[in-house]
């Protein structure tokens, strides 16, 4: 029995071979190969120095509407009116974190204007621009205040929850945990908010606020359920 010729090849030698006979086929998938990693570098620049523009433009609108003064007092004039136009408008044609503060900002607007619904709205359009970055659990925080002065006590559970799924980028973390128990506490479902306040404490130093306020009320809920 005959024995193949490039079996018969130190390993070396028989790599070498099959560059040398392949050498085409390998030369095109290394040419497709640069030229898909040159695109992606190529995008992300864009992408970034498209970012840059979008943050300074941002920043811009920004400082213009601070320019105006206190928004509690204004928040309805024409100029508030046209900057949030401005802001909507911008925070659709752009992404990332400068489309995810624009809305923050559009939905500040609504607050003070006490337009829930378009506040709690634009805090969500915050949270989906945002990805992982720091702004999403504040939007969703702030959607879950807006969607509890709208009475959508369910809605707001959600969205604190929701904002729990970010803790590590969270500070404001603790403060969710206990609008879950006092939303509950609300709903009468005193098993459910003593839960909500324990995970409290279990993920809180013992010496924070928050942890000494969700431990006065379990106690408190404690003595009502032996009340009863």
């Amino acid at each position: 029995m005959g024995i193949d010729k490039e079996e018969s090849l130190p390993p070396g030698e028989a790599i070498a071979d099959f560059m040398q006979r392949n050498r085409k086929s390998l030369l095109a998938l290394i040419v497709i190969l640069a030229g898909g990693i040159i695109g992606l570098v190529a995008f992300f620049a864009v992408r970034s120095g498209l970012q840059k523009d979008a943050i300074i433009t941002l920043e811009e609108i920004e400082e213009r509407l601070t320019l105006l003064g206190d928004l509690s007092e204004n928040a309805k004039s024409a100029e508030v009116e046209a900057l949030l136009q401005e802001l909507t408008e911008f925070a659709s044609g752009t992404f990332g974190y400068a489309a995810a503060r624009s809305y923050s900002l559009a939905a500040a607007v609504y607050m003070e204007r006490n337009e829930w619904e378009k506040a709690e709205q634009a805090y969500l359009d915050s949270a989906r621009k945002a990805g992982k970055t720091y702004l999403a659990p504040l939007a969703l925080y702030n959607a879950a205040a807006a969607a509890e002065e709208q009475g959508n006590l369910e809605t707001a559970l959600e969205y604190y929850t929701q904002s729990l799924d970010f803790s590590g980028n969270f500070p404001g973390a603790s403060r969710a945990r206990f609008n879950i128990g006092r939303i509950y506490e609300a709903q009468k479902d005193t098993e459910a908010a003593s839960d909500a306040y324990r995970t409290l404490i279990e993920n809180s130093s013992p010496d924070s606020n928050w942890a000494k306020l969700a431990q006065s009320r379990i106690i408190f809920l404690e003595i009502s359920e032996q009340e009863r």
